[in-house]
């Protein structure tokens, strides 16, 4: 094993005298980011917040916001904002990887980050572009290492040769924010050098499928259905069309025997016009030249052909071939599992960019040409991973359902699927203090932290009352426009009252923030503490199957610290949450490690925060009653669990009839319907036929009409970024 300088340098934090020791509240009549503060008893900081978020929890529970920053608790932090009825809530996610996460997990059902990855076991060409020397770190360098004793090439994409550029076979440097342009030159030449995977692409993909090509249809865009299902949107139905070679008719996809066409125009009977979505792709790429893409990114002409060969020879000429039988989701039975050995890793140096979502999505229709997605040697997705494309978790879509005292009525955060997923008002205003999930930000997976303190002192589109931050260090970071932040952090309206009347700190140092705070509570460190990295938060599974894992405080808190999550399940308590509380109002759980053990999604759901050493006996994984010694049990496990799936279920996922009906089982899948990959998106289609004042859906204010037309386009494109 190895230990990363974070790690090793950890003591530094333990013992660091910027540690915040004591709860503390800003004295009467001194400003904001004066640091002057009195020390003040926990009992006092609980009275406070209770009394005061207990009053907005009965009158208006939008006026508080809940944010955090990159920490490993969203999934207790989420619940008690969706049990507290606050839409306003999210983590760090908005201005970090939300590009990445949504790009992909629209397109393929899965996403690098802690979702799925690079296999260097298998690989022979691996392409790193995006990624910081730092990102990934010990685990990713020691994969590279193996990798390249073992014989593979290691070609490294980045402004800079530091890092992992400085020790890869072949560094080729790019103009940042340019990553767009290279990805859509490099599928242009692999189609038009004939190197794609056309038959995994028939199989798996909606390349071959049919789009209305009728311009003054209301689908226009959309795939051609032999009929429409009654629930879409959490699944793929099965029912669109191809155009079939054998009968030059078209045909249900996938019908035995079936081989479609991927080029053409054609019309259906009633005299609709059609186009295979493949089609569609190459009409796009038609002048996304590597000659185009040279100019942009700086990359010379020729390298970009010879990268696309490369990527094409390999993926075609070293097929791998594993003896593990398995059957797909439509009842075929494979002999064995195949894999094009061409692997994919990229991180937010590439997604943090107003070009971000369609680089993305580029990215990974370029991957799924060369036929990589969840293959030996190629991309391979981690539990929960795959999901439904998109999945299903869905904010709220009205504003009625934030109601005093009452449970918000959706997910803090999801994936929506059409206009009436949006999380507005009846007027088509936001509903969320950052305007996520609205007009403005319609696809914001994970919120957008950065808009907060913004909005929050324009009070646009409304004022809030209590802002509670955790690991946020906004008043430094989040918004780049650090002088701005402090200034409306401590910024007064006419009648002299801060225009964020109350703000909360939760940190274990002296941030930037905390200067700003009206009361500042004392988290522990990682050593102090016991948390639990779970699937149902930010997951660390492994590709050969589910993982989590938990720490055990080795130190006692430090003077008076305590957990943010103690804090957090003591304050639903208080408050009489129903996750959090009895029905005769009394507390549910001690603590935080308390809350772990016992607390399930539903009521005999058998799903908590942890997947391991599960029922009374700790014999049950993934689903189980609670177990008293559940943590004892991860404790004697190295405070690892890991369960892995037998082979045959371990690949080809988004299709493998074994993983998904195993994934349903244990409440990782709703459905076991295949997750074809989305080349051409209908998702993006549909929100740009609302702009185009098209079907019955909800539709874009007008002055928003024109930018969402433009932005959700079904097919990538590029733009020059912003920035």
């Amino acid at each position: 094993g190895v230990i990363c300088a974070k790690g090793s340098s950890g003591i530094m934090k333990q013992y660091s005298p910027a540690r915040i020791t004591k709860p503390l509240l800003r004295k009467s009549g001194s400003e904001r980011g004066a640091s002057d503060f009195e020390e003040i008893s926990w009992d006092k900081a609980l009275e406070i917040m209770t009394e005061r978020m207990g009053h907005l929890r009965g009158s208006d529970p939008k006026k508080l916001a809940l944010f955090t920053g990159r920490d490993q608790m969203q999934a207790l932090t989420g619940l008690f904002a969706k049990q507290y009825g606050t839409p306003n809530y999210a983590a760090h996610g908005g201005f970090c990887s939300v590009n990445m996460a949504a790009g992909m997990i629209y397109t393929i059902g899965g996403s690098f980050w802690e979702f799925g990855g690079p296999d260097l076991e298998r690989a022979k060409l691996f392409v790193m572009i995006g990624t910081a020397e730092d990102h990934h770190s010990n685990p990713l360098k020691t994969e590279i290492a193996h990798f390249k004793r073992q014989g593979g090439k290691f070609i490294s994409i980045n402004p800079v040769r530091t890092g992992y550029s400085a020790i890869a076979d072949e560094w080729i440097p790019i103009k940042p924010g340019t990553d767009g342009a290279l990805f859509l030159a490099l599928c242009n030449e692999i189609i038009r050098q004939g190197l794609f995977d056309r038959d995994f692409l028939e199989k798996y993909s909606n390349a071959p499928e049919l789009v209305n090509m009728d311009e003054n249809s209301t689908e226009h865009g959309m795939f051609v259905r032999s009929e429409i299902p009654h629930d879409e949107g959490c699944f793929d139905p099965q029912n669109k069309l191809w155009w079939d070679r054998n009968t030059n008719t078209a045909v249900m996809n996938r019908q035995e025997n079936a081989d479609p066409y991927f080029l053409g125009e054609y019309n259906l009977d009633d005299g609709t016009p059609v186009k295979p979505a493949f089609q569609l792709l190459v009409d796009r790429l038609k002048g996304y030249t590597s000659e185009w893409a040279s100019g942009i990114t700086g990359i010379p002409e020729e390298t970009i052909v010879r990268l696309a060969h490369e990527m094409g020879i390999t993926a075609r000429d070293e097929m791998i071939e594993l003896p593990i039988p398995w059957t797909d989701c439509w009842g075929n039975e494979h002999q064995a599992v195949t894999g094009n050995p061409v692997a994919f890793h990229a991180m937010r140096g590439l997604a943090a960019h107003s070009n971000g979502f369609h680089t993305i999505r580029a990215m990974s229709i370029l991957m799924s040409l060369l036929g990589t997605i969840d293959r030996p040697g190629g991309f391979r997705h981690k539990a929960p991973f795959p999901r439904p494309i998109p999945p299903c978790a869905k904010p709220p879509n009205d504003s009625r359902a934030v109601k005093p005292n009452t449970p918000l009525d959706g997910m803090p955060l999801g994936w929506p699927a059409d206009p009436d997923d949006l999380f507005v008002n009846d007027d088509g205003s936001p509903v969320r203090i950052d305007k996520a999930f609205s007009w403005e930000f319609p696809l914001s997976v994970h919120g957008m932290m950065q808009n907060v303190i913004t909005n929050s002192w324009r009070g646009d589109p409304y004022k809030i009352d209590t802002l509670m931050l955790f690991m946020a260090n906004v008043a430094w970071n989040s918004s780049m426009n650090t002088s701005g932040v402090r200034d409306m952090l401590k910024d007064r309206d006419q009648d002299g009252e801060y225009k964020i009347p109350f703000i909360i700190v939760a940190d274990a140092f002296q941030s930037e923030t905390v200067a700003f705070a009206d009361l500042v509570l004392p988290d522990t460190t990682y050593l102090e503490r016991h948390d639990a990295m779970s699937m149902l938060d930010r997951p660390i599974s492994e590709y050969s199957g589910p993982a989590d894992s938990v720490r055990i405080p080795v130190l006692p808190p430090t003077g008076d610290c305590r957990p943010f999550q103690d804090v957090i399940v003591e304050l639903g308590s208080r408050l009489k949450l129903p996750a959090f509380t009895h029905a005769d109002g009394s507390a549910k759980f001690e603590d935080y490690r308390d809350f772990v053990i016992n607390y399930e999604t539903s009521p005999g759901s058998g799903i908590g925060f942890l997947a391991g050493w599960r029922g009374e006996k700790g014999d049950k994984y993934i689903k189980g009653e609670p177990n008293p010694k559940q943590w004892e049990m991860y404790e004697k496990n190295n405070c690892v669990f890991h369960h892995e799936l037998p082979k045959s279920y371990q690949y080809m996922r988004n299709w493998n009839q074994g993983y998904l009906e195993w994934a349903k089982r244990h409440a990782l899948l709703r459905y076991t319907d295949p997750i074809n990959i989305h080349i051409y998106s209908e998702v993006l289609q549909k929100f740009r036929l609302a702009a185009q004042g098209k079907g019955d859906s909800r539709q874009p204010p007008d002055h928003l009409r024109e930018r969402v037309e433009k932005h959700f386009d079904p097919l990538p494109f590029y733009e020059q970024p912003l920035e």
